[in-house]
């Protein structure tokens, strides 16, 4: 969608110009600078419900950080300091958010830089001191095979008084090779921001080329399909995930086999475990045979019988309830505060859904419902994923049923300005975003979910032990590819 409700405002009362449309119930979405001559272009984008804001403001070196009135803007600040030099006063901790190097350049600035000399930042020691307190280094390598994540914890004997998450290892550098004419095509780019949520990614990028193009009805359903997929099987991995740290073996192995037999499925009907290669601007790559459709109701309905099945292996375990209940409580309105967004933010009582508030491809002629919590600790985040596992499956069935004939595929017209494509992916609320001048892609943005749900990860274990730790963190099913693009 192009942003035409956009406003300028002097850098000196861009804070408060943010603070008071969040005080009326505005939110950062996305927050980002484009460069222009001299300085550059402060980008910031709210959301109430279905409308979009846009705030502008022009900058040089510095200017008063938004932070210190909007605290949910300070890991989009940290990201802008490194990316884009530029220095946001008052902000206190500007600690890298996605980028671990120290040169004489910022890798989003348009001169060239030199990288000579380029050294890694020492990860900075917690500040809690006291008798007894001991600062715990763990990762970025880990004892499994997941992504590589820094997390220095300050604890007292095991309870924790203080998390710090550190990121960065897997940037990629792909906002910047995302510059260039709109006529090169991207998807593969798009697809591996996080390669679990290849869909979304690419749904989010195809929507900012498309512009106003109208997408056939069929391509728009077969859209939905993909996207409910997706959801799927990242919340069967999740819960499995739960089910493996904390013992529950049976459930475990169980999960892990409902979510291979569906990732096989993916392959048969679509070409790829991941779904990927499916998503094109104008609309879908394959379409759905009267075979494959068949093939589709049938893994649906074995995958939403696996995970009522699971969850009944974990709610009749009284051992397990007493494990995730009232662990890793996030409130409410820590979620409020921290921008947090999808399964996290609805299992604390903050409901917000891209696909209900601004329905795109088939969802505004679909219903579902927005299934939520008010706990906020693991036990809540895991239910929200099994009850969203059996919407998922009834979008997936509602879209067979009324799959008419028709094309997959248009020609679009990509538009100059300020564009950005919003979809409710697996982890929830993600935003792409595009400066396009003169049919080249200026500035290209990626936020996705895990880069702000991170934050909100480090108010969540307060209070509990070490060892709760890796289940919380699975709870949060975050993505550290997806934060590090």
């Amino acid at each position: 969608m192009i942003v035409t409700d956009s406003t300028s405002c002097d850098p000196a009362l861009l804070a408060q110009y943010v603070k008071t449309h969040c005080d009326e119930g505005w939110r950062i979405i996305s927050m980002f600078a484009s460069e222009s001559s001299p300085g550059a272009t402060l980008n910031v984008l709210l959301r109430r419900g279905g409308e979009i804001m846009g705030i502008t403001s022009d900058v040089i070196d510095s200017y008063p950080a938004v932070t210190v009135q909007v605290p949910a803007a300070s890991v989009f600040e940290r990201a802008i300091y490194e990316m884009n030099d530029l220095h946001p006063e008052g902000h206190g901790h500007l600690v890298p958010a996605i980028y671990w190097r120290k040169g004489d350049g910022h890798p989003l600035q348009k001169e060239p830089y030199s990288t000579v000399n380029e050294i890694r930042i020492p990860i900075p020691s917690n500040l809690i001191r006291g008798t007894g307190v001991f600062e715990i280094p763990v990762g970025p390598v880990h004892a499994g095979v997941i992504e590589p994540g820094h997390f220095r914890f300050s604890a007292a004997g095991e309870p924790i008084l203080h998390l710090s998450v550190h990121l960065g290892y897997t940037h990629k550098g792909i906002e910047k090779l995302m510059e260039g004419p709109v006529s090169r095509n991207r998807i593969h780019l798009a697809e591996r921001i996080s390669g679990d949520n290849a869909v979304a990614h690419s749904l989010a990028y195809a929507h900012i080329m498309e512009g106003n193009a109208k997408i056939p009805e069929r391509a728009c359903r077969i859209r939905v399909i993909l996207s409910e997929m997706e959801r799927i099987h990242n919340h069967l991995d999740v819960i499995a995930g739960l089910c493996t740290d904390s013992a529950l073996s049976v459930a475990a192995s169980y999960g892990s086999e409902v979510r291979e037999e569906f990732l096989r499925a993916n392959r048969k009907i679509f070409g790829n475990r991941l779904l990927m290669g499916n998503i094109v601007p104008g609309g879908v790559r394959k379409d759905l045979s009267g075979e494959d459709l068949s093939e589709l109701e049938s893994a649906v309905m074995r995958v939403g019988f696996g995970a009522k099945k699971l969850d009944n292996y974990i709610r009749r375990t009284p051992s397990e309830v007493d494990r995730l209940e009232t662990t890793g409580i996030l409130s409410t309105e820590n979620a409020l505060r921290y921008g947090t967004v999808g399964v996290i933010a609805r299992a604390s009582g903050a409901i917000s859904d891209v696909r209900a508030e601004m329905p795109y491809d088939a969802y505004g002629a679909l219903s579902f419902n927005l299934v939520h919590r008010k706990n906020g600790d693991v036990m809540s985040r895991g239910a929200v994923r099994v009850d969203e596992i059996a919407e998922s499956v009834s979008l997936i069935l509602q879209c067979i049923s009324g799959m008419g004939e028709g094309e997959i595929r248009t020609d679009f017209e990509t538009p100059d300005g300020l564009s950005c494509g919003i979809v409710e992916s697996p982890r929830g609320e993600l935003v792409h975003s595009a400066d396009i001048r003169d049919g080249e892609i200026w500035r290209y943005n990626i936020r996705d979910p895990s880069f702000v749900n991170w934050p909100s990860l480090e108010a969540a274990v307060m209070n509990n032990i070490v060892p709760d730790f890796p289940l919380i963190n699975k709870s949060f099913g975050l993505s550290y590819s997806g934060n590090d693009v």
